[in-house]
């Protein structure tokens, strides 16, 4: 099994910054998104050129900060000039949609412009789950040859097994409209924890663990904590830690 790390928010500010590239430089942290949009964008970069052996990909932000198109038609997207959650609607107008993607591509376009060899998609808020935004998504994918997208199905959730089968049919579609290779599930950090210290890791190729260093949330703060520990010590032989550029 194949266990990425992988740091969200990359660019979103300063202190998100510091402790994401601290825990890269640790060997922590294997993995991070970079927000296009986001205040500490440029700094990101510069410092991700330093970690060639780390995988680096957009983190597709719809729901915050500015975005880098001026057109009209997202307006509806914008509070204050920003985007914001509640656009995960599940609906919205063909012009809202396209103007949607248009950023989705912005976005991608500064980061590769920026020098930086992306390596997969993930998103802000998992905008990319949304049945609404798949086909913009792959719109992205496409004009950039982007082969790697991060899956739906949290593997450690407890949810139902309605909720499960719709994620699992959904990443079936992610795979297969327009070839994708992704994890077979992901898991925030404090949920996998419990689950390697019971000796009760599932049979699956590849595991995405996601972290969200430098904020002051309290459960992000655990994840961070635990992956301080010993975990690596637990791992059972079989389980290899590393970056998308192994998935």
């Amino acid at each position: 099994m194949l266990l990425i790390v992988n740091a969200d928010d990359l660019g979103a500010s300063e202190a998100i910054n510091n402790e994401t590239f601290a825990l890269m430089e640790a060997g922590l942290v294997t993995s991070a998104t970079l927000m296009a949009n986001g205040p500490a964008f440029e700094d990101a970069v510069k410092r991700s050129r330093r970690l060639p052996n780390c995988s680096f990909g957009v983190h597709l932000n719809l729901t915050s900060f500015a975005p880098l198109s001026r057109s009209h038609d997202l307006a509806a997207a914008l509070r204050g000039g920003e985007l914001f959650p509640e656009l995960l609607a599940p609906r919205f107008s063909s012009e809202l949609r396209k103007a949607l993607e248009q950023e989705l591509v912005l976005q991608v376009q500064r980061v590769v412009d920026a020098g930086v060899p992306v390596t997969h998609f993930d998103s802000h808020h998992f905008a990319h789950s949304s049945q609404s935004l798949f086909f913009a998504v792959k719109a992205a994918q496409r004009q950039f040859g982007i082969r790697k997208v991060r899956c739906t199905l949290d593997v450690f959730s407890g949810r139902s097994m309605l909720h499960t089968a719709k994620r699992k049919v959904f990443d079936y579609a992610l795979r297969n409209i327009y070839a994708t290779v992704s994890p077979d599930g992901w898991c925030e950090f404090r949920s996998f924890y419990p689950v390697l210290v019971h000796n009760q890791l599932p049979s699956l190729r590849c595991v995405e663990l996601l972290v969200h260093p430098g904020t002051s949330n309290c459960d992000f703060i655990k994840d961070i904590t635990l992956l301080k520990s010993n975990w690596r010590e637990l791992l059972p032989p079989n389980v290899t830690v590393g970056s998308y550029h192994l998935l």
